[in-house]
């Protein structure tokens, strides 16, 4: 077994939640007892984090994440449990904590050292290389009271990070100040992790936690929901989310779609089905599709056709659609079903809205439509890389010098593309 920076073996941390508080000391005496409930922010966390590792620590607000932090940091004491931390730990939670709004930055930078350990002959050491990394030279014999939000948040960034941790755990702080002081932290931050040493994060930026993480962790109502590699545990929470999120809209589609046609003609059920026959809300890009409408049609109606409209949900622009006829298929009477199948679905990540109808060979006549009554969700393939716009292609790159007369030499690169 690999050598263990962290170890968590049934923690649960709880908060006091008051509902009535005493505010005199009468209140106090004649007060039987203040009305609390107990809430636990981690019920039974299980988790080992081997040294040199970064995790990051996935799931939605509330979830447990910055209490299972503050417990590793060793800021709270579980209320049961066994926490085992080998190494020196650098907490960077909340940014500023320990800065005086009336010293001046300079001043607060030997603060904020000694509440991280430091001696005030290693904070001088490193004071120089703080003030160049946060680059605000000019401005640190002025109060930080004075200081901007951005200015502030540098010089608390530069300090936290100056430490030589082993161990370095990191809550949602790295999104500070312009594009390059964030480029700055990265790079600081990918220089800690080929050094060797471990470190924890919470982040909301999933695409973050797939590219800099190598182990993931889902937590959800705090308890470990699930834990593995970072690009298959993003990958779930992302389904788990998007299908929440189609559900409830399609819950309310009723309200933003509408039915109208003039029968006999019917379509009594629409399903979206995976490549498994299964019904769902969510796919990846890359995944097969299928839509499969039931409809009832009555004898003597034929040459019946059914057409399909996918939408993007956010604008309803028209991403693509066919029916039936084009592919030379009629629906034959009675009750029965037909299958829209994509094999390989090139969309983006989003929502998309589906229209299904009924209608007669020549498209005079609507039997029945569902105008955007029907939701599904895409969300990122781990495979592919991340990707703007709005569809999936694959394309081809060649490059060649100008001496080629004909087409380039240069070997080819195949990769993948993007059309919006």
């Amino acid at each position: 077994m690999s050598d263990l920076a962290i170890s968590c073996e049934g923690v649960w941390k709880s908060y006091r939640i008051y509902h009535q508080r005493a505010h005199t000391l009468k209140e106090k005496v004649l007060s039987r007892a203040h009305r609390y409930e107990d809430f636990w922010a981690l019920k039974g966390i299980d988790l080992e984090v081997e040294t040199g590792t970064t995790i990051g620590i996935i799931g939605l607000n509330g979830s447990g994440k910055s209490t299972l932090l503050k417990t590793l940091a060793m800021v709270l004491t579980p209320n049961k449990g066994r926490l085992t931390v080998k190494g020196r730990i650098s907490p960077l939670l909340e940014l500023g904590t320990g800065f005086h709004p009336e010293l001046t930055g300079k001043e607060n930078v030997f603060l904020a050292g000694s509440l991280l350990g430091q001696a005030k002959r290693e904070v001088e050491k490193r004071y120089d290389g703080i003030v160049d990394f946060a680059g605000i030279e000019s401005f640190m014999d002025i109060p930080v009271k004075n200081y901007s939000s951005g200015m502030y948040a540098r010089l608390a960034f530069a300090v936290a990070i100056s430490v030589d941790p082993e161990i370095l755990i990191v809550d949602e702080v790295l999104a500070v100040g312009d594009e390059g002081f964030q480029m700055k932290c990265w790079e600081r931050i990918s220089e800690l992790r080929a050094e060797g040493r471990t470190i924890v994060l919470v982040s909301h930026s999933l695409p973050t936690v797939r590219t800099l993480c190598s182990k993931a962790v889902w937590l959800e109502k705090g308890t470990v929901r699930e834990v593995g590699k970072a690009a298959d545990v993003v990958a779930d929470y992302l389904a788990e989310v998007h299908h929440e999120t189609a559900e409830n809209e399609q819950a309310g589609a009723g309200s933003h779609g509408r039915r109208y046609g003039a029968g006999p003609a019917q379509i009594t059920e629409i399903g979206v089905l995976n490549g498994d026959g299964a019904h769902t809300g969510t796919f990846r890009t890359g995944d097969p599709l299928t839509i499969r409408a039931t409809y009832d049609i009555p004898p003597g109606l034929n040459n019946t056709i059914c057409g399909i409209a996918v939408m993007r949900g956010e604008n309803l622009a028209y991403v693509f659609g066919q029916n039936s006829g084009q592919a030379g298929v009629t629906l034959p009477t009675g009750v029965g079903t037909v299958d829209f199948q994509v094999p390989y679905l090139p969309l983006l990540r989003g929502h998309y809205v589906i229209t299904v109808v009924l209608h007669d060979e020549a498209a005079t006549k609507i039997y029945d439509c569902h105008e955007r009554r029907h939701w599904f969700s895409v969300f990122d393939n781990p495979s592919l890389p991340i990707e703007g716009g709005m569809v999936h292609v694959t394309t081809e790159w060649r490059a060649g010098t100008s001496a080629t007369t004909e087409s380039p030499t240069a070997d080819a690169l195949h990769s993948s593309g993007t059309a919006g």
